[in-house]
């Protein structure tokens, strides 16, 4: 057996089992971030109700654990939304849930982008559409 071969059987079990290592500690600090949000609403804290929140985030209430806290420095409130595990609530819809709630709050309407500048669906403008439709699921809150 060469020399290079020796050194693989005794290397490749170690960079195997620190790879699967990293891959879960990755795994346990994302899991643990990504089910928490929050986001500072512009109201006083003696203003809101967690029970009575306006928009989709009532919807979603009997699935997640909604608490109400104020924000650092007396600049509003911060919502804060935790998706328990086995929830069918998705990331993607605490958020869109969260952005409307915080428009209702502070404008008094869910402010929403225009439309793309035909309504007839095409093959050309579907890519727009799709951003359109799912663009208060993702980026920041």
């Amino acid at each position: 057996m060469g020399v290079i071969r020796k050194a693989l059987l005794i290397v490749a079990p170690l960079a195997a089992g620190t790879a699967v290592t990293v891959v879960r500690r990755r795994r346990a600090r994302t899991a643990a971030v990504r089910r928490t949000h929050v986001i500072t609403v512009f109201r006083p804290p003696a203003e809101l109700q967690a029970e009575q929140l306006p928009g989709s985030l009532k919807e979603i209430a009997d699935d997640v654990e909604i608490r109400l806290r104020a924000a650092p420095g007396d600049r509003g409130t911060e919502i804060v939304v935790h998706i328990p595990e086995g929830s069918p609530v998705t990331e993607g819809e605490v958020r869109r849930a969260l952005r409307e709630t915080r428009s209702l709050l502070e404008a008094g309407d869910v402010l929403l982008p225009s439309g793309p500048p035909t309504t007839t669906p095409t093959l050309l403008n579907r890519p727009l559409q799709a951003a359109t439709r799912h663009g208060r699921e993702g980026g920041l809150l």
